[in-house]
């Protein structure tokens, strides 16, 4: 496949991602802060929980309720109700950071809650390459609760509660894929990108964080925590034609990665 296929190839895949569309959605709001978006269904909900007030055409949570601590507390209880109704599907028993645009955690909340709140979560990204172009393409293991059994990147994470990006990346790697320490400090970071779109249980709203990382040739990814079923290096052009099969998010950071590869930076 030449470049210019290649190029073809990424191009029609841009045309069929998803596009996020707020019709039929309600807003909800932090101190003022556009926090994230809800069903009017839930949104009725919520009110009836009395931790929001309606505010505009949505709804804000109650300034009363406090700091992020007393707000964590709360949103934390209601959504365990909100998993006991049925509102939240896949209960995860971890938390997430909701921060602000100056990076302030304004509360941590259950991380299978944010797709219901349409709350925007943070996660990792790693491009795992050898220098003769080839990339390492995990498999996700069919028991995954989101996307099973599609391509992904090396290793993908969510930024869990009080950890940085490079915390995650360090923790993701040597689970996901087996990477020691000592070559996941190689990974150079490459980008942030934003992914948002509609899915049945609510809104996916997460920033990506994109990392580049070179491999040995002798290396090859061993997953150790159960969620790859398994690993497969690819040829860029192999890595267009399958840009279908990966997750949303995979591919968007892959496609980032194969620009990259096309203008001789990888």
């Amino acid at each position: 496949m030449s470049a210019d296929e290649m190029l073809d190839r990424i191009a029609y895949w841009r045309q069929t991602q998803p596009r996020f569309d707020t019709s039929g959605l309600l807003p909800w709001a932090v101190e003022g802060l556009a926090a994230g978006w809800v069903s009017p269904a839930l949104a009725d909900r919520l009110l009836q929980s009395e931790l929001f007030l309606p505010e505009g055409r949505g709804l804000a949570l109650d300034p009363r309720l406090g700091g992020p601590l007393m707000r964590s507390r709360a949103l934390q209880e209601l959504a365990e109700q909100l998993r006991d109704e049925g509102w939240i599907k896949g209960w995860r028993d971890e938390r997430y950071d909701w921060m602000d645009d100056w990076g302030r955690v304004r509360f941590s909340l259950e991380r299978s809650a944010f797709r219901t709140l349409g709350l925007c979560s943070r996660a990792i990204h790693v491009n795992g390459y050898i220098e003769d172009g080839g990339l390492w393409l995990g498999t996700r293991a069919t028991h995954k609760s989101v996307d099973p059994g599609k391509l992904d990147n090396l290793t993908a994470g969510g930024i869990a509660s009080g950890e940085s990006p490079e915390d995650t990346l360090q923790r993701e790697l040597a689970e996901e894929a087996g990477v020691p320490a000592r070559l996941a400090g190689f990974a150079r970071p490459v980008g942030i990108l934003r992914s948002q779109r509609r899915e049945p249980d609510g809104v996916h709203d997460e920033l990506l964080y994109c990392y580049d990382l070179p491999l040995p040739d002798d290396f090859a990814p061993v997953n150790t925590d159960g969620e790859v079923s398994q690993f497969q290096l690819m040829q860029p052009p192999q890595v267009a034609e399958q840009l279908g099969a990966m997750t949303w998010d995979a591919a968007a950071v892959t496609v980032a990665w194969l620009g990259r590869w096309l203008d001789g930076e990888c």
